[in-house]
This record gives C-alpha cells, structure tokens and sequence, in this order.
C-alpha cells in the first residue's frame, strides 16, 4: 500500500458523469412528498433554504463542479463561500441517489479538495482549526495534555501499559472541558453492561475528521499509518468511539489499511440491553425528542440503537421531529460551517430547535457531542447527551 493512502483517493472528475447529468429536479430542495408532515418542516437544504440561491443548493454546485472542471470560469472568494456553506450533512445524496444516482454530497467533499490543492480553500476563519490540528493535534485550540485529565480519575484501563478487549476512543470533542459529566456517564455505561475496555489518554490521536470536511486530505492522511498501528498495538480486537465523526473516518476511511472492527456505543449498548445485560432505572417524566446527528445516521445509519436505547428509559416519552431518521435537518455545526459560516450554522440551530417545540419536545437528546454544543449554545431548551439519559 502506498504510504499515507487509507481510502483510495478520489478526484472530482472522477465523478463527472454525476455532475454533467443532474437535471435541476429540485429533490435536493425538499424532503419527498410522501414523507414530510408539514410544508414549514419540509424544506432539507440548510443552506440552500437560507440563502434561496440555487447555487446555494446541491442542484447549483453541481453546476460549479461542471463549470470548474470544463474550465468555464476561475474560481473566487465568492466560489469558496459557496461550497464551504455546505454542512455535508447528506440530505441532498440521501434524496438523489435512490432516484438518480448522484453523489452530491461526494462531489462537493472534492470539490473542496480541489479547492484545497490550487489554494481558493478553505475559507480565512478556517485556517486556526488547521493550524490547531498541525500544531496540538485536536482542532479546538487545546494544548496537549487535554485528553489524559479528561480520563484520569474515571478508573479506566490505559491501554498504554494494558490490554483489553475493546478501545474507547473518546475523540476531542468528548475529551474537552465541559464535556466531562458526559464521557463521565459514557464510562459508567459501558462499565455497567461488563464490557472490558480501556483508552490512549494523551496517546490518542485526533481523528482529523475536521480536515476531511474542509478539504485538507494531506493533513487528514499525515500521521494516519501511525495512527492505525497504535491501534493495533494496543491488542484490542474492536474500536468503540464515542464521537459519530470519529466513528465515521475510523469505520469507512482507516478500514482499508486497518485490521479492526469499528462500533458506536449507542450498538454497544443497545446490544447489551437486548442480552439483557443493561437496566435502565428511574421514574423521570419528560417528553423528548431524539436529533439524528448527521454523521451517526445518513453517513454511517445508524437509527435504531439510539431509538432502542431510549425507549428503555422509565418515564421517558420518546417524541420524533418531523424531518427525522434519514430525512433528519443538520444541527448546523458540520462540514466547517460552525466556524467558517457563524451566521448560517447558528440559523440552521435554531431551525432545528423551532422544529423541537413544534412536536412539543421539552428537551432535545442526540449522539453527537457538536450537536449538543451547538443546540446548548442556543439556550432554548435543555439537550442531553444520550449517555446523560440512560444513567
């Protein structure tokens, strides 16, 4: 295998055939017809729906692919703020490829990478995630050192110095300060279904999911190899991640160079409780509405864990919003947007959450540690973490 090669790499011609063919159908506009309840909650593009451009939408970058590759125009600023409004949240795909065929989705990753390797991209606000993730290897401006206080007094195994059957991977995001009653409850968790497991504190590396969604594969692929044979080295037969992101660059892009079985937590759990091997107490009252993060559901479909997972739960009225499972909206805080786009991923949110208090939902619970920043920072309603809810 070539060095530094996970996923074989792609090149945005390579999908010229999608791009040439789309015939502006405007399913990349609108949940299906026989699906969406309501014509408030039924548009699927965040920041198509914003912006009311067709550019904007999977439709018109099409457009831009086709131009850029047959040479029709150079692109600008203006290009890169197209492309990188795009949460790369898979709604567009999920609707055009049982029906047309056509990667949107795939396309515009490449199309950043291009604008990557001839310097039109990313966007300025998102040259200190990459800097961070060169420099301190995690992408929130963390100093080193973030991970090992995240676990310390958790009681878990160091799978530095020991063996296990399974490695957490915590990622960044859970690792971070302020996420720590969260990986706190994920721990308890999964210890309390018997499951042997350690982590890499300081060892871990950051998975660079950040660099994939803004273009940069030579960043994403720099320390990949190095990364997959710690892994290996540890003796762990499985791959439990916390993070969907996480979840989503070790399953589909490390598979190709790397000998391990790569799961979510919500399979681990749900496995555990149809054993019968988790109980879920308590007696809380409260109506809540389950979010789909994007990258646990339409990148990696994962739907029903999570759903088995809070059904358990006593007292729980589990409510789903109207664009749910596959047709499921963004939380806004994808595909480089949070940081390269504020305006849009805060809208996008707050969509969300308008979304929330129309099904009636007193708290909103997902799988994801960005979307729960991302809803928190709205302070419009309480939002939990999965992990929060099941202990």
């Amino acid at each position: 295998m070539e060095r530094g090669l996970t996923r074989k790499r792609e090149k945005l011609t390579d999908y010229r055939d999608d791009y040439w063919v789309c015939g502006k159908c405007k399913m990349c506009q609108s949940i299906n017809v026989q699906k969406f309840v309501s014509a408030r909650f039924s548009a699927n593009c965040p920041c198509g729906t914003r912006y009311r451009f067709e550019s904007y939408y999977a439709a018109g970058m099409m457009e831009i692919a086709r131009a850029i590759t047959n040479l029709e125009f150079e692109p600008t600023e203006k290009t890169a703020e197209i492309i990188y409004s795009c949460n790369l949240c898979g709604l567009c795909q999920e609707m055009c490829f049982p029906l047309k065929g056509l990667h949107t989705t795939r396309i515009i990753q490449l199309m950043r990478e291009k604008a990557v390797e001839e310097g039109w991209g990313p966007l300025p606000a998102h040259a200190s995630v990459l800097e961070s993730t060169t420099e301190r290897d995690n992408p929130f401006g963390l100093e080193r050192g973030f991970k090992g206080r995240a676990v310390r007094d958790l009681e878990v195994k160091d799978l530095t110095r020991e063996r296990a059957e399974n490695l957490l991977f915590v990622g960044c995001a859970y690792a971070a300060p302020g996420q720590g009653e969260r990986l706190g409850a994920l721990v308890r968790a999964l210890r309390s279904v018997g499951l042997d497991f350690g982590v890499l504190g300081d060892a871990e590396p950051c998975c660079r999911s950040f660099n994939l969604a803004l273009g940069d594969r030579d960043g994403f692929e720099e320390n990949a190899l190095e990364n997959i044979a710690l892994f290996h080295s540890t003796g762990a037969s499985r791959i439990v991640t916390a993070c969907p992101h996480c979840l989503q660059v070790l399953r589909d892009e490390y598979s190709r160079a790397m000998d391990l079985e790569v799961v979510h937590a919500t399979e681990v759990l749900a496995e555990a409780l149809e054993r019968g091997d988790l109980e879920v107490r308590g007696d809380r009252k409260l109506k809540g509405a389950y979010h789909d993060p994007c990258f646990l559901g339409r990148w990696c479909e994962i739907y029903e864990a999570p759903r088995r997972l809070l059904s358990a739960v006593p007292g729980l009225e589990l409510l789903e919003f109207e664009r749910s499972l596959e047709n499921s909206w963004c939380c806004g805080a994808g595909g480089g947007v949070k940081s390269g786009r504020p305006e849009l991923s805060s809208w996008t949110a707050d969509e969300r959450l308008e979304e929330a208090n129309a099904v009636g939902a007193e708290v909103v619970i997902t799988a994801c540690p960005h979307c729960t920043q991302q809803f928190e920072e709205r302070g419009r309603l309480p939002v939990y973490d999965i992990y929060q809810v099941l202990v």
